[in-house]
């Protein structure tokens, strides 16, 4: 059944089409978090462990609230690894990284690269009257901004 929420089908193609890059930027970077909990070594193990499971915790929930968010439009999220490769805007990591500072590197960078992109295309449901779209959108942008700052004190501190 059609989602009748005053929004045309063309501007909900369009919305939801940016809602399908950030799920495969959440799923790239899902594994990539996933990867480093489980190889992470060093002084600071039980540490960063820890805290690369609250990351991909945090993640897991984004991931089911920006499908979610997909369908309440009316639209489908994408579900294949392919697809997911195909429109990330990440880099896969097809090795594990042992080393703290290159791990958290890594992380930052591509929270980064999702924020810019969410911050750049956030305007799509804005300017559609998707309110509910926006404010998730800019809730994601909190989100990740928490955990860059985290990412960055972490960072600091490992110099």
């Amino acid at each position: 059944m059609e989602a009748l929420i005053g929004i045309d089908k063309k501007h909900k193609t369009e919305i939801s089409d940016a809602l399908n890059i950030v799920l495969a930027d959440q799923h790239i970077l899902y594994i990539k978090l996933r990867n480093y909990h489980w190889n992470i070594e060093g002084n600071s193990f039980l540490e960063l462990h820890e805290f690369l499971e609250k990351l991909y915790t945090g993640m897991e929930k984004d991931i089911d609230e920006t499908a979610e968010r997909i369908r309440k439009i009316g639209k489908n999220p994408m579900g294949s690894c392919s697809e997911f490769l195909e429109f990330t805007n990440l880099k896969e990591t097809k090795e594990p990284f042992h080393d703290s500072h290159k791990i958290l590197s890594t992380l930052l960078d591509d929270y980064e690269v999702i924020i810019r992109w969410i911050r750049d295309h956030v305007d799509v449901a804005a300017d559609n009257r998707d309110y509910g779209t926006e404010d998730f959108m800019v809730g994601l942008i909190r989100n990740y901004e928490e955990a860059s700052w985290m990412l960055r004190a972490y960072l600091a501190k490992s110099k």
